[in-house]
């Protein structure tokens, strides 16, 4: 199901998110629109698929090296977030927020359900004391099980 969003409210997100001196490219522009939309995280070829969908027969179709060159280029600017689950075969991409997000991942189906708080910043002083001679620079915390829908058929 995709967000509908007002032209100006994502003109001004985009204008204000936008790194200095990254080139706004129109392929750029509607990766971001895809990932902006978003409700989990969405591999190379889930964005490629979803701009290929999207695109109307006035427009060229995009080539996957195109979307997964400018998704190295988004994670090298600073704009993407790039994962990779222990339940997924392709990396996985979503736009960066001021607080990062971890997620409850579906065994069946795979959807993603963010966790609304990081258990790891509790601990991250005990950790960080454990580890004298160690900086530390992120964590990763994927919990695994089953969906609503899901588990009544896996579990019967």
């Amino acid at each position: 199901m995709s967000t509908k969003i007002h032209t100006h409210s994502f003109d001004e997100i985009i204008d204000k998110n936008w790194p200095d001196g990254f080139k706004k490219t129109r392929q750029r522009i509607d990766i971001y629109r895809i990932l902006f939309e978003a409700k989990e995280p969405l591999s190379a070829a889930e964005i490629f698929a979803a701009l290929n969908s999207a695109s109307d027969s006035s427009r060229d179709m995009y080539a996957f090296s195109t979307v997964y060159r400018n998704l190295l280029a988004f994670e090298k600017a600073g704009i993407v977030t790039k994962s990779v689950l222990s339940t997924e075969d392709n990396n996985i991409y979503e736009l960066k927020q001021a607080n990062h997000r971890h997620y409850a991942v579906c065994l069946v189906c795979h959807t993603k359900f963010p966790i609304s708080t990081c258990p790891l910043h509790e601990i991250a002083h005990e950790v960080k004391d454990s580890l004298p001679d160690f900086t530390i620079t992120g964590h990763q915390l994927e919990i695994y099980g089953y969906c609503k829908n899901c588990k009544d058929v896996t579990l019967k």
